[in-house]
């Protein structure tokens, strides 16, 4: 199903927010979930950090303001606050608040304390894209290259997005070895054909991924595509790259696993790569 985050009042939209240390309340719904985690270290920050963000101010009595959907770049724990960059793509529509906050299922009582009446940061479950779109929030943002895809996530559906070629097959097995070691299974866009074009098969096992594995080595063009769908669609991502010097500039702040295509280097490949896939899977 996957997760988003929910940025309520700490937001003027200048790309830094500070939030209150106390008003990180974990994932709605389920206080165990994170308990005791920051999400300025380990693998909540990991979470937080490849998953899409909602962004807005209280609504009060005497304004609706405008929501803004992007993604926390950064998140550094500085005194009784913590200090989160986000990046707001400029393709993404503003939204009001009132109908977020109804396409979210989040309670908007201006003259009591309702959701939106609270500042806060909490992780939501669910397909933001979809459910944005679903309302008709991103009417302005609807696909024109890819059919739209209405099949569910598979929980346990890991796919691979990297260069198509015979170099890269050892790293294929190591990525489908890690997966089922994970519990899950791996799929790249040439092991299906479900529709007349490459790019939809693509963009439809990518919809229909929990985790998405991108390899970045060789500055594939391809592979930077692929991650941006995966981003858009709010799929986590996990970065892999023999050189880091291959990795996007504007995807840098993301944690890789390096590797060496190698024997041993494969095989430690493996074992990086179940572990992070499984942690991924569990959140």
């Amino acid at each position: 199903m996957g997760y988003f985050n929910l940025i309520i009042g700490f937001f003027d939209g200048s790309g830094t927010s500070h939030v209150n240390t106390g008003r990180f309340y974990g994932l709605k719904d389920d206080g165990e979930k994170f308990r005791g985690q920051s999400p300025a270290e380990g693998n909540l920050k990991a979470e937080c950090l490849s998953i899409p963000a909602v962004f807005t101010e209280e609504i009060t009595l005497a304004q609706v303001p405008m929501a803004r959907i992007g993604w926390i770049t950064g998140i550094v724990a500085s005194g009784r606050a913590y200090r989160v960059t986000y990046n707001l793509p400029a393709g993404l529509p503003a939204i009001r608040a009132d109908r977020l906050a109804e396409a979210l299922g989040l309670t908007n009582t201006p003259s009591t304390v309702g959701h939106m009446q609270h500042s806060k940061w909490q992780l939501l479950e669910g397909d933001l894209f979809r459910i944005l779109f679903d309302a008709g929030l991103l009417d302005s943002a609807a696909p024109t290259v890819f059919v739209p895809v209405r099949e569910p996530v598979n929980p346990r559906l890991v796919s691979a997005m990297m260069p198509f070629s015979r170099e890269y097959d050892a790293v294929y097995e190591a990525i489908v070895a890690a997966a089922g070691k994970a519990g899950g299974e791996c799929k790249r866009a040439d092991n299906i054909w479900e529709h007349s074009t490459i790019i939809q098969d693509i963009y439809s096992l990518i919809h229909k991924s929990a985790v998405v594995v991108c390899d970045f080595s060789g500055k594939n063009p391809n592979v930077f595509y692929e991650a941006g769908i995966a981003h858009s669609l709010g799929r986590p991502v996990i970065p892999i790259v023999q050189h880091t010097a291959d990795i996007p500039f504007d995807l840098q702040h993301h944690r890789a696993i390096v590797y060496h295509n190698n024997s041993e280097g494969l095989e430690q490949l493996k074992t990086q790569l179940a572990k992070r896939i499984e942690t991924l899977m569990a959140l």
